[in-house]
C-alpha cells in the first residue's frame, strides 16, 4: 500500500457511544436487591411481632395468674381472677359484641362459640357462669387453665385483626 491509499483509508475519531440513561452494575443490582429482600423480611417480621403482640400480653397476664394461686393455693381467688381475665381479653378481642353486661349462661354460651367448643357450658369452664362467685369453690386447676388456654389460643385470630391499628 501507499502512502496515499493508506491516508484515504484514516477515517475520523469515532466518539464513544451515549451512556444509558441509568448505568448499574451487576454487582451495584444485586446489592440493592438484596437490601430491598433484607428490609422486606424485616418489615414482615416486625409486624408479625407487633400482631402478636396482645396474645403475647394476655397469655402472661395467664401465666402470671396461675403463678400466684400455685403461691396462694385459694381457688375462690384463683377463678375469680381468672373470670376477669376472661372478660378483659373477650371485651379487647370481640369490643363490637357488646359484652360487658354478659353473665351466666349468656357469656359461657359466648365462651363456647368464640372457642368452638362446648368446654364452657359442659365441661369445666361452667364454674365461670356464676360459680365463681360461691362461697366455697372446689374447681380442678389444671383443666380450668387448659380451657383458658385454648380459648386464648382459638381467639387469636381476633386479637390479631384488633392489634392492626393500636399496636
Amino acid at each position: 500500500m501507499t502512502e496515499e491509499e493508506l491516508l484515504l483509508s484514516l477515517r475520523d475519531i469515532q466518539p464513544p457511544l451515549e451512556p444509558a440513561w441509568w448505568y448499574l452494575s451487576p454487582a451495584t443490582i444485586g446489592l440493592v436487591g438484596f437490601v430491598l429482600v433484607g428490609t422486606v423480611v424485616l418489615w414482615l417480621f416486625y409486624r408479625q411481632r407487633r400482631m402478636d403482640r396482645l396474645f403475647d400480653r394476655a397469655s402472661c397476664e395467664l401465666e402470671r395468674i396461675v403463678a400466684a394461686h400455685e403461691d396462694a393455693g385459694d381457688d375462690r381467688e384463683f377463678a375469680l381472677d381468672l373470670a376477669r381475665w376472661l372478660k378483659r381479653v373477650a371485651l379487647i378481642a370481640f369490643p363490637d359484641r357488646q359484652l360487658e353486661s354478659a353473665s351466666g349462661r349468656r357469656w359461657l354460651e359466648f365462651l363456647d362459640q368464640s372457642m368452638g367448643d362446648t368446654r364452657f357450658t359442659r365441661g369445666g369452664g361452667c364454674i365461670f357462669g356464676g360459680a365463681v362467685y360461691r362461697e366455697r369453690l372446689h374447681l380442678d386447676a389444671t383443666e380450668t387453665v387448659d380451657i383458658c388456654r385454648q380459648w386464648l389460643t382459638s381467639i387469636k385470630p381476633q386479637l390479631r385483626k384488633r392489634c392492626r391499628g393500636r399496636c
